[in-house]
């Protein structure tokens, strides 16, 4: 394989490893179905806001300003099929903590869910959100429990019909359910030899690479693949 060829590997891998991710937090986010305080979710801040009449029939508008950027850019949000208005956003990377306003339906307004909350120097009240470091780790998995048995966990829109696929089960998208231990939050252990496993999970269908999982693998037709090592 020539160096050409070689690189070209390389970035198709680092697109597909993207388009994980990317499906990841789309998923998350269409599967939002109530507003809650501001959140970092794949190196993003993720403000959501939910109209307490909200109906179909009614045209809303939801939008955010900053003022690090002294309200000089207006963000406007999107409402997703279960009526919640989300914004993903990059903010700059040497603040800790964002101070906002909501634009509702035109109106200038605080975030009801916002952790805190200031006055500026003209008495206007502020939303303040803490940002988490964005160059924290997420937590790795899977993880071994005991002796062979590995917990694989994946965050998804409530209510998906998940699964573990892999070379342990024959790639058998039905075979290996995982559990919703909590709205979103899915989870299955399973007993595994020592040696190395590759697995995805199947979320509606959809194949998605474990997001925490850095070491991956190109297989299956040139799909990406997560991997698992037991010693």
């Amino acid at each position: 394989m020539n160096r050409r060829s070689s690189l070209v590997i390389a970035l198709a891998l680092f697109s597909q490893i993207l388009l994980a991710q990317s499906l990841t937090v789309t998923l998350e986010i269409a599967g939002i179905e109530r507003s809650g305080p501001p959140r970092l979710l794949g190196g993003q801040m993720l403000f959501t806001y939910q109209f307490p009449d909200d109906r179909p029939s009614r045209i809303h508008t939801v939008a955010i300003a900053f003022a690090h950027d002294e309200f000089q850019t207006i963000h406007r949000f999107r409402r997703n099929d279960q009526g919640v208005y989300v914004l993903l956003v990059d903010l700059p990377g040497d603040i800790t903590e964002a101070r906002y306003r909501l634009i509702v339906d035109g109106i200038w307004t605080t975030d009801p869910h916002a952790p805190g909350e200031v006055r500026d120097r003209w008495g206007v009240r502020l939303s303040t959100t803490p940002i988490p470091s964005r160059d924290r780790s997420p937590l790795e998995t899977p993880i071994v429990v005991a002796d062979g048995i590995v917990e694989f966990t994946l965050t998804a829109p409530a209510g998906s019909r998940v699964a573990l696929v892999g070379s342990f089960n024959g790639w058998d998208p039905f075979l290996t359910p995982m559990h919703e231990e909590r709205p979103g939050h899915f989870v299955r252990r399973v007993r595994l030899p020592a040696g190395e496993h590759l697995y995805y999970f199947s979320v509606d269908g959809q194949r998605v690479p474990d997001p925490t999982n850095r070491d991956r693998r190109y297989h299956l037709a040139g799909a990406t693949v997560s991997v698992v090592e037991l010693r």
